[in-house]
């Protein structure tokens, strides 16, 4: 939404590339909400998506309906930000598109979310992140923009290479959230296929068993779909009726499961309660898919049952908690077999900062990211586990 409000004096198109389809249909349903003419194109190029509102309608318990966007009105200009994959823009379709002279008139803004992307996937997993850079030169007089939240200062050489930006200002703020309780924990070894996570599953089943609605909300990232299916089937016998608020249907219950495998229409239910101030939902049970760009104001917990590959992984999957600035906390787990040195992608930055035991957990990730002074400065036991038990 940033570069549109930046941009809209030249009443022109934002195009904005997005590495996750997640991402896009929550921007385009807030952007809809807001009135603006927003839609996501599919993986092919082939399909526009965007969201129906009825703004009479004051019935905020509803999900907007996803409908197809005649690609015509995106071929005509009729759009003021269209979000994409990048594989999308290299498609002939939208290629024909984009260097149409309605969009070398209109385009007035490229803009790359989460960039960081780029160096993570654009190797061998989606290669096409890593020719994002000819639409600088597809479009040299629209303004281009790249937007991440952790990038270290040796990427940030390698994203303006990749990205084609010549002497670009670049503009960094320190990442730090103060509101964030950070804290690490070990686990059970893996010896045990499942019961390695009993030590997390169970206390969370029996506090929201309790709590229900009071439950803080919380999402737990696990590290496979066998292990997300244990979850769900342990929590789903230890409610069994109380987990329902209301009517016992799917809408209404107080956890739910987020992973790629999940039908499309649960997966926007998700994302709509979680966008919710205070929602039914109150824990869901995800993997990776539910990740960057998730606009959750609600939530105050995230738990990692094992830790991510990489530090930036991590940075960003915690930075969905306190977003509205309430207090929040950050809970990982690992075990030795996390951090075997055969574990692919794991880098040994992740490493260190489950093993190091002498510095504050907080301090580490700033440093990391470049900054080496953090904005926290509240009481020492609302900083990190390593602070607390100094107190």
């Amino acid at each position: 939404m940033l570069p549109w409000v930046l941009m809209k004096e030249e009443t022109g198109i934002v195009i904005v590339i997005c590495p996750l389809t997640s991402i896009m249909q929550d921007q385009v349903m807030t952007l809809k909400e807001k009135g603006i003419r927003a839609s996501f194109v599919n993986l092919q190029g082939t399909v526009a998506y965007s969201y129906s509102s009825d703004n009479e309608d004051s019935d905020e318990s509803k999900p907007q309906t996803v409908t197809m966007t005649d690609m015509e009105m995106i071929r005509s200009g009729d759009i003021e930000i269209l979000y994409s994959h990048p594989e999308a823009m290299f498609t002939p379709v939208l290629s024909r598109i984009l260097r149409s002279k309605v969009f070398q008139q209109k385009v007035c803004c490229i803009a790359v979310d989460e960039v960081h992307m780029i160096e993570e996937w654009g190797e061998d997993f989606r290669p096409k992140f890593k020719q994002i850079g000819e639409l600088t030169a597809l479009f040299p007089n629209a303004a281009h923009l790249a937007v991440t939240a952790t990038a270290t200062p040796n990427s940030i050489q390698f994203l303006f290479k990749t990205l084609q930006y010549i002497n670009p200002t670049i503009i960094q703020v320190n990442p730090d959230r103060p509101n964030l309780f950070l804290e690490i924990k070990t686990r059970l070894s893996n010896l045990e296929k499942f019961n390695k996570y009993d030590d997390i599953v169970v206390p969370l089943a029996q506090e929201l068993k309790t709590k229900r609605d009071k439950f803080p909300l919380t999402i737990v990232y696990v590290e496979s779909l066998e292990a997300l299916g244990y979850f769900y089937q342990f929590i789903n016998y230890e409610l069994k009726e109380e987990q329902y608020i209301g009517q016992a249907v799917p809408e209404n219950r107080i956890f739910g499961q987020f992973h790629k495998d999940y039908t499309s229409q649960m997966k926007q239910h998700i994302l709509f309660e979680l966008r919710k101030e205070e929602p039914k939902l109150r824990l869901v049970l995800a993997t990776v898919a539910l990740g960057m760009g998730l606009d959750a104001p609600g939530i105050t917990r995230i738990i990692h049952c094992r830790p991510p590959t990489t530090l930036e992984k991590y940075f960003q999957e915690v930075g969905r908690a306190g977003r509205k600035g309430q207090k929040a906390e950050a809970l990982m787990y690992f075990n030795n077999n996390d951090l075997a040195k055969n574990r692919k992608g794991l880098s040994d930055a992740m490493v260190q900062y489950c093993k190091t035991k002498d510095k504050c957990l907080r301090l580490q990730l700033l440093q990391y990211f470049g900054f080496n002074e953090a904005k926290f400065n509240g009481p020492m036991y609302e900083c990190c586990s390593y602070c607390r038990q100094l107190q």
